[in-house]
This record gives C-alpha cells, structure tokens and sequence, in this order.
C-alpha cells in the first residue's frame, strides 16, 4: 500500500502556500507520494481530454491505495467529482478529503454549489476537517461520511528571528489585502489612543485616522520578522457578516502567522479557536474593536510581556508544523485502524 497526496499547481496566494505545506509535510511523516494537479481553465477540456488529463494525474495509484485528496482542487467541482469518478476504478482505494475550503461558504454567489460538494464529500472514507463547527455544519448541510478528524489550526513553518523580543506597544497589526467590503473597519479607524498597521499600500485604501501603511509583503518570513519588530498586536477580524460566518467554521493562516510571528492576537468570541486563545492566554477574544482598544489601553507591559512568553511556546507548534503532523498521523491511523 501507497500513500498519495494532491498538490495544487499554477496558482498563487494562501491557496498554494497551504497545500504545499501539507504535502511537504505529508512526505515526511507519511513517506506519501505526490498527485500533481495543475490549475487551468477546465472548460477548455473534452471529456476526453480531461478524462486523459485525470488519468496521467492518477497513474501512480494502485488498487488498495491511500489518496489525501487536497480540497478544493481550485480547478471547480465538476473537475473534483470527475478525478473522484477516475480514483474510484482502482479496487479498494481510501480516499482522505482534506478540507482547506469550502468554496460556497467563502463566496456568497457561489452558496448554490454547496449541495454539490457535499456530494463530491460524501465520496470520501475519512475528511480532515478545519474545526468541530464546521463539522457540526456539514453534517446538518447532509454530510453523512462516518469518519473525520479536526485540524484546529494552519501551522507556519517560518524560521522567525527569536532573539527579537516583541514590546509592548499600543499598535495593532493587521495583514490585509485591500478588500473595503470585509475589512472596512480600516475606513472607519476611529482610535487615537491605538494606532493600526496595515499590511498594504496607503493608495489602496479608504481609510481612517492614526493608521500606518506598511506596504505589501511578497515574503512572509519578512512579513512576520517585520511584526516581531514592531510587537503590539495582531488582528484577525472583519465586519462583512457573510465572511464572518465563514470565519466561524474556518481555520486561518493568518491567525497563525501572529502567532508564528510572536505576537499575541485579537480575535473576535465567535472563531473556532477562542477559547484556545483565551484559556492560554494568547491574546485578546472581544466582541467588538471597542472592547479590544479599551483592553489595550488598560493593559499593563507585564501583562503583555506573559502573552508574549505564551505566544512564544505555542508558536513552537506552529512552526514547526506539528498541527499537520498530528491531523496527518490521527487521519491515517483512524483510517487504517478502524
């Protein structure tokens, strides 16, 4: 028996970033090998040729095989259910769906297709899913796969400067691409007392008062040794309700770049990992900007300076990729096990 993993090429961003990762990660600790899958304009295939193009794709598979199909594939859902239909002529086959996204659930125009990639989940033996509400939604949504495994967090594997000690400062960091529908709270920065530092150039935006444009950063080692430097903290928010309730089922890398990085967080009460944030004391869980600006500005250095000592042994885990590792060893061994 073989272990295989997808991986996404031919395509940019978090996407490819993600995938990448895990399947790096996966050649280690499961000794897997990989199923190329490049991005492209899938229309332009006959059935034939995408038939031809699934089948170079799957030809190391065998019968008896494990196959973590990374998901999505980005190439859209008829592609995904036609590799399924493919994987599915080789004899006793698993299939592992590691779910990095949802695509109805980030697009509200694309919300018609849910049915549909439940369907294209209800094909797997085992999912890997981003948190328990998630979960929780799929199965009510008609998820009926009897196996699956919590990831909790994206790990960040970056080797940050550790001998820069993040300070306490009244500064708040947020990573951002310019998008003034999910984050429009930076139009309507209010706060004298805390500034913001938004990882974009100044031209993008619309924005309030008391902010710092950083600029964009290609590099994410360089981004996150820049927020080390800088200390404060990291922000992960939004006040566009469909994305919020995205927010509240998702994992994201981006609280996990903070928290790579050094810094502690703020996170709104209603994101999967709260309370992981609270009870280890990682940060500020609020239900509103006010609520964290006024936290900041009672904040004492040695309470910050705590965080900052539990953030740096939590971001241990982070960078050095052991959120994957586990959800890779408890899928594979839930599967085979059971």
């Amino acid at each position: 028996m073989q272990i295989h993993i997808t991986k996404i090429y031919n395509i940019g961003g978090t996407a490819a970033q993600s995938q990448h990762m895990v399947a790096e990660i996966a050649k280690i600790v499961l000794n897997c090998t990989e199923l190329g899958i490049h991005h492209y304009p899938v229309e332009s295939d006959s059935s034939e040729m995408l038939r031809a193009r699934q089948d170079g794709i799957l030809a190391a598979v065998k019968w008896y095989d494990v196959v973590i199909f990374q998901s999505p594939s980005w190439n859209g859902v008829h592609f995904d259910r036609a590799l399924m239909e493919r994987l599915n002529v080789n004899r006793g086959v698993k299939k592992v769906f590691f779910i990095h996204d949802v695509v109805p659930l980030m697009f509200e125009n694309n919300r018609y297709l849910l049915g549909k990639y439940i369907e294209l989940y209800n094909q797997a033996d085992l999912l890997i899913l981003p948190s328990q509400n998630m979960a929780d939604f799929l199965y009510k949504e008609g998820l009926n796969v009897q196996q699956y495994v919590v990831q909790r967090m994206w790990d960040c594997p970056l080797s940050v400067n550790t001998s820069v000690i993040p300070q306490f400062n009244k500064l708040i960091q947020f990573a951002g691409q310019t998008d003034g529908c999910k984050f429009s709270f930076v139009q309507r920065w209010k706060y004298e007392s805390v500034r913001l530092a938004v990882t974009a150039s100044e031209g993008d935006w619309e924005h309030g008062e008391n902010i710092e444009f950083l600029g964009w950063f290609q590099d994410q080692l360089l981004l996150a040794n820049t927020m080390r430097h800088n200390g404060g903290f990291g922000l992960l928010w939004t006040e566009y309700e469909y994305w919020k309730e995205y927010m509240k089922l998702n994992a994201c890398s981006k609280l996990s770049l903070y928290l790579a990085a050094g810094i502690p967080v703020i996170v709104h009460n209603s994101i999967p990992e709260a309370d992981t944030i609270f009870q280890k004391n990682l940060g500020l869980v609020v239900d509103s900007l006010d609520e964290a600006v006024e936290k900041i500005e009672k904040m004492s250095k040695n309470q910050y300076d705590r965080m900052v000592q539990n953030v740096a042994s939590f971001g241990i885990l982070l960078r050095g990729g052991f959120f994957t590792r586990k959800v890779l060893i408890d899928a594979l061994f839930q599967l085979l096990y059971n």
